[in-house]
C-alpha cells in the first residue's frame, strides 16, 4: 500500500476544500471497500478525508411517510431500523444477507451504492 495522507472533516465545506486542495484525494467512510483496493493497489490516494463527522447517519421519517436514509448510515443500523424491518422486509433481509456482521458494522449506505 503506498503512503498517503488523513484528515478528519466536520463540514461539507470542509470536506470540499480538502478536496480541491489536494490532487488525488479520496473521501473515507466505512473503508470497507476503498482499503481492500488500496491493499491492491488499484486505488493508489494521496489523501484521505474521512466524512464520518458531518452528521449524515441518521434515519429519518419523512413528512411523506416515507424515509431519508443518510449517506452514512451504517448498513447493521438500516437493517435492523423498526420502519425498515416493517416497510422494506426485503431491504433489510438483503443488507442483513450482503455481507458479514463485522462488515456490516462499517459499510455506509452511500459507499455501498458507488
Amino acid at each position: 500500500m503506498k503512503a498517503f495522507t488523513y484528515e478528519r472533516v466536520n463540514t461539507p465545506a470542509e470536506a470540499a476544500l480538502s478536496a480541491q486542495r489536494v490532487p488525488g484525494a479520496k473521501f473515507i467512510a466505512g473503508w470497507t471497500n476503498l482499503l481492500d483496493l488500496m491493499k491492491l493497489e488499484i486505488e493508489t490516494p494521496t489523501h484521505l478525508i474521512d466524512v464520518n463527522g458531518l452528521g449524515l447517519d441518521k434515519i429519518e421519517v419523512t413528512d411523506a411517510g416515507g424515509l431519508r436514509i443518510g449517506a452514512l448510515v451504517r448498513n447493521t443500523d438500516l437493517a435492523a431500523h423498526e420502519r425498515v424491518r416493517r416497510d422494506y422486509a426485503v431491504l433489510s433481509r438483503a443488507l442483513l444477507a450482503g455481507a458479514s456482521g463485522q462488515l456490516r458494522n462499517q459499510a455506509t449506505t452511500a459507499g455501498n451504492l458507488l
